[in-house]
């Protein structure tokens, strides 16, 4: 009888294939049942080989996390615009967090790595360029930060498929419009209007907290 190869007998064990395989785990099943052993037994590899690359589970998923938003700051150039040098970095961020499935992940606390930084790095830069002393800067970069994360965990559940997200959207609002007029009349008369697509909400919510948030953009950048 011919013994199977595992994986790591027939190729070299890198951290690329860790962390793809990773992501792709998490994408599917989530993060309940996600650990180092079980990224072992998807690779046919012995739990200790993981351990040669990474300290634990979480120095496995900052890395995973990072990697998923790496596409988030590549090409980047900054533009004359502080204001839409943030929008379109933390709109590419959540497109990236829904689409890759880097939502759970990236939740669960900030990578310190690379891709991460660089982020970091985008904004307070912009806010600089803004005159905003450090502590508004700061402030301003973890609010919108929080936001962006925060709406990609909720949306996560329901954004592998738009037209699941629709109908789901419209049982949802047929929901409030059957609530007794009695218990509940100005809820029944908004039901039509909830839930407008959770692209929408998010863009008017970022408006409001650029808004707010952001001093004006200098006459010489505008």
């Amino acid at each position: 009888m011919v013994e199977k190869k595992t994986r790591s007998q027939r190729g070299h064990l890198t951290r690329d294939l860790i962390c793809q395989t990773s992501l792709e785990m998490i994408h599917k099943d989530g993060l309940a049942s996600f650990s180092l052993r079980a990224v072992a037994k998807k690779l046919g590899v012995d739990p200790a080989a993981l351990y040669r690359h990474y300290e634990d589970l979480d120095d496995l998923l900052r890395e995973v996390g990072d990697r998923a938003i790496a596409p988030v700051t590549k090409g980047f150039v900054a533009s004359d615009n502080p204001h839409w040098d943030i929008r379109r970095v933390l709109t590419k961020l959540r497109k990236v967090m829904l689409g890759s499935g880097a939502a759970l992940v990236t939740a669960s606390g900030p990578t310190r790595h690379a891709s991460e930084l660089q982020i970091t790095e985008i904004m307070l830069n912009a806010c600089q360029r803004l005159g905003m002393p450090p502590t508004e800067a700061a402030m301003a970069y973890h609010v919108l930060i929080e936001y962006v994360v925060g709406s990609a965990v909720l949306d996560a559940p329901l954004a592998s498929s738009k037209a699941n997200r629709a109908a789901t959207y419209r049982k949802w609002r047929a929901d409030y419009a059957a609530l007794s007029p009695e218990d509940y009349p100005v809820s029944l008369a908004h039901a039509s209007y909830l839930y407008p697509g959770s692209d929408n909400v998010f863009q008017t919510g970022l408006d409001a907290l650029l808004a707010h948030l952001l001093p004006p953009v200098p006459v010489d950048h505008q």
